[in-house]
């Protein structure tokens, strides 16, 4: 291997499980292994502690995306199919991963995403919606919705938000264009519009970090390293017995029973890759030892792409002013004295989920309402009052790729999910904008829209040819990759539907990239759920290998 980290005296530790990854899944993976059973568990994360004050104040994420701490700050490919620019996918790095630094939105998507899961799986209903139902309501605590479809008493706080005046317009305005009003899109139905729902619990972010692993952060069974960088996984013949890591400069290596990758869609390939767990070509190429050929690794890429239509507003609406100067201090100074306003919420309360074709049919696309003018994916807003409908291809059929940049296993992995590749997305999503753009139109818009609204894409743009102008230009991504480690029942996936890696003994993925399709909605609360459900499969294996010693450390390993 190429550029391969120092090898000098590693000190090496051992334990029951090594979870790879602090994010979503992995939080939730060592908080409740080592709360509901006796197993050692190392958790291992590439980013910092969760202890920056911006990451627990709900309006603070906005500033994490701005410096960048908390992130991996990665791009794709040019997208030649669009403008030929990379896009951003930037993803979370430290302590409870994208759930520390995202938009707070909770979402589960549709029953129908499920039972594709399910049929991918082989059609047993292990992975069905109705199997998965009761993994959402166990860790869930909403302050408003309850059973059937919601829990109240879990750990992962769920609100609602009080809608500003804008975001109220904007409810009224989609009802107004036929959409009916559904106070619960993840309930009985997910179509409709209404206020998201929001993992916020009293004033602050509910991450994974907080629900799941910082009550078990006293235990003794669980040791949690920040600031080590996973180089590969040690494998002894097609057993997984350890994991090696950089950690201030210097090499460690870790073993256990169990090693479970929970890295996420872009960095949970790249690791497999570097252990020579992939395609074959692809490791040639970096002059990587193949121990297990397997060619899905990094295939089935998939993300959300979004697309805005915005309009300027009346002075007096919506948040802009909230994001500087003076109105930024008045904001912060309402959270600290009354737990209130603009700082306490995320700025995108409500959302709407339509069928720009069946207007009775399941959505196909997602419409998120930020108020404010956001000229990049969360980034800082325009100074003009104003709002964005975000405009989200639920179930998109482009499928991308994730591959090595090189052997370095501190380089970041070369990814291109490929974008509107396929016509059937580019098509939904002009029909999502001319649905989006129509809502400007009904009477609660025109009331608070400015004299000159500077919409985009503007009102003389009526053809398809040019709203793929604005679509080629104005694209960006919902920074929800999935897939790229895909769970089947066919020889062909990477990960069984007991997420074991095929062909490798003791090692596990558990995290977005097993989802075999992407979600219709949101990706952090799924990705949690198959935590949970990964986690009734790891205590079945750590239970009915009771009497088996702890993981054997191989003479080779040994220096």
């Amino acid at each position: 291997m190429k550029n391969q980290a120092p090898r000098s005296a590693p000190a090496t530790t051992t334990h029951d499980v090594i979870v790879v990854g602090g994010g979503s899944a992995g939080c939730l993976l060592a908080g409740r292994l080592v709360s509901e059973t006796d197993a050692n568990v190392l958790l291992l994360e590439a980013g910092r502690r969760d202890i920056d004050p911006f990451i627990h104040i709900p309006a603070g994420f906005s500033k994490l995306l701005q410096y960048g701490m908390f992130l991996w700050p990665y791009e794709t490919v040019p997208q030649t199919q669009l403008d030929g620019r990379p896009r951003p996918v930037q993803q979370g790095k430290g302590l409870g991963g994208g759930s520390s630094i995202n938009a707070m939105f909770y979402v589960r998507g549709q029953p129908r995403d499920y039972d594709q899961w399910d049929k991918a799986a082989g059609g047993t209903g292990a992975w069905s919606w109705e199997d998965m139902l009761p993994h959402f309501v166990a860790m869930e605590g909403n302050d408003l919705f309850a059973e059937p479809w919601h829990g109240i008493d879990g750990p992962l706080k769920v609100s609602q938000p009080k809608l500003n005046p804008l975001n109220q317009a904007i409810v009224k305005a989609f009802q107004q264009a036929g959409l009916p009003y559904n106070p619960d899109t993840n309930g009985a139905q997910q179509r409709g519009v209404g206020p998201a729902q929001l993992t916020i619990g009293g004033r602050y972010r509910c991450s994974a970090a907080v629900a799941f692993l910082h009550p078990a952060m006293r235990r003794q069974n669980l040791k949690v390293t920040t600031r080590a960088l996973v180089t590969r996984i040690i494998l002894d013949g097609d057993r997984a017995t350890g994991v090696e890591f950089l950690r201030h400069g210097r090499l460690h290596r870790a073993f256990a029973r169990e090693v479970i990758l929970s890295a996420g869609a872009l960095n949970t390939p790249r690791i497999l890759m570097l252990s020579g767990i992939g395609p074959q070509d692809e490791l040639a190429r970096h002059d990587i030892r193949l121990r297990v050929d397997a060619p899905d690794v990094g295939q089935n890429l998939q993300d959300h792409p979004q697309v805005p239509v915005v309009a300027r507003c009346k002075n007096g609406y919506g948040y802009a002013r909230y994001a500087y100067g003076t109105g930024m201090m008045r904001a912060g100074l309402q959270y600290l004295l009354t737990d209130t306003g603009p700082a306490a919420a995320n700025g995108l309360e409500s959302v709407a989920y339509f069928n720009p074709d069946e207007p009775d049919g399941e959505p196909t696309i997602q419409c998120i309402h930020a108020a404010a003018i956001m000229n990049t994916a969360l980034g800082r807003p325009d100074r003009h009052p104003g709002f964005t409908l975000e405009t989200v291809v639920l179930q998109p059929r482009s499928r991308g790729y994730v591959k090595l940049r090189d052997a370095d296993p501190r380089s970041a992995p070369v990814f291109d999910p490929r974008y509107l590749t396929d016509p059937e997305d580019a098509r939904l999503m002009v029909a999502g904008l001319r649905y989006a753009r129509d809502v400007l139109k009904t009477p609660a818009l025109r009331e608070i829209l400015a004299d000159d609204p500077a919409v985009r894409p503007d009102w003389p743009v009526q053809s398809d040819a040019d709203f793929m102008t604005h679509i080629r230009h104005s694209l960006t991504c919902m920074w929800h990759p999935v897939g790229s480690c895909r769970m089947g029942a066919d020889d062909g996936s990477v990960v069984d539907p007991s997420l074991r890696v095929r062909g490798v003994r003791g090692l596990r993925v558990v995290d977005a990239s097993i989802m075999p399709v992407i979600m219709s909605g949101n990706t952090n609360a799924p990705t949690m759920a198959i935590a949970s459900k990964g986690l009734e499969m790891i205590k079945a294996d750590l239970a009915g290998r009771s009497s088996v010693p702890r993981a054997r450390v191989p003479e080779a390993a040994i220096h």
